[in-house]
């Protein structure tokens, strides 16, 4: 129940915060630079963050000692946070979630060992790099590491099937003007590796004339629509995806 409360508090923190001003980083800009080093460029929002993930992080290991073992694992920033518990465990009856708000490619790969791998699931479902675009991280950089989480994954678990979840689209221009992009090397990485596949979901969540997410779909918050997460009939739409190519 802690872990519960420590993503339930980061997921609020962070739907709220996406409603004041924030950069989101525009690629497409001349005066664009990228970055390609851990954390966020904001160094206050960084530093409170990496307490907060600390102790999301901590907490997930305790768990993880005590579990021992969990046949499917989601793992990933605050877009797997957010699936519901009920439609999980409807779905998927004894996987855990081991999704933390704000995760980045990086810093979830320094924690596989402890929140996801010690578990020896046969089945994980990995969801991540939508922060390190919004953040502006380099596109070699971002690559670089989702090959880096794979092969950790296949060395350590070779047996151990891997479903790789495409970025959604969103209400954020920004973010949808590269997540296809980050998605065509996903599934390269999928088509390269063994029991590895991966699930594109722009097809159902897209609006049909613009590439924006169905307003419908997204999640909404004091009567306000997040650019960013998705809500629950979305979640049913994801998961009766995932179950079927899980089959």
């Amino acid at each position: 129940m802690k872990a519960l409360g420590i993503c339930f508090f980061l997921f609020s923190l962070i739907s709220c915060s996406v409603f004041q001003p924030r950069t989101v980083y525009d690629y497409y800009n001349p005066a664009f630079n990228c970055v390609d080093k851990v954390g966020v460029r904001d160094s206050n929002e960084w530093e409170s963050y990496q307490k907060l993930y600390s102790d999301a992080v901590l907490v997930y290991t305790n768990e993880n000692k005590k579990l021992k073992k969990a046949n499917i694992v989601f793992v990933g920033n605050s877009l797997v946070a957010g699936f519901p518990a009920d439609l999980i465990q409807a779905d998927f009856p004894g996987s855990v979630n081991r999704g933390i708000p704000g995760d980045m490619t990086e810093l979830l790969l320094g924690r596989l060992d402890s929140t996801v791998l010690d578990l020896k699931p046969s089945t994980i479902i990995l969801e991540i790099g939508g922060n390190d675009i919004r953040d502006g991280k380099c596109l070699d950089y971002i690559e670089g590491i989702h090959r880096q989480l794979i092969r950790k994954i296949r060395t350590n678990l070779p047996n151990t099937k891997v479903l790789i979840l495409g970025i959604p689209p969103v209400l954020n221009r920004n973010v949808n003007s590269i997540s296809p992009v980050v998605n065509a090397w996903l599934l390269r990485i999928a088509n390269e590796n063994q029991n590895v596949k991966f699930l594109d979901i722009w097809p159902e969540f897209r609006q049909s004339k613009i590439p924006f997410i169905k307003e419908e779909l997204a999640l909404s918050f004091n009567g306000k629509k997040d650019p960013i997460h998705v809500n629950r009939d979305a979640y049913i739409i994801w998961l009766r995806k995932i179950k079927s190519i899980l089959r």
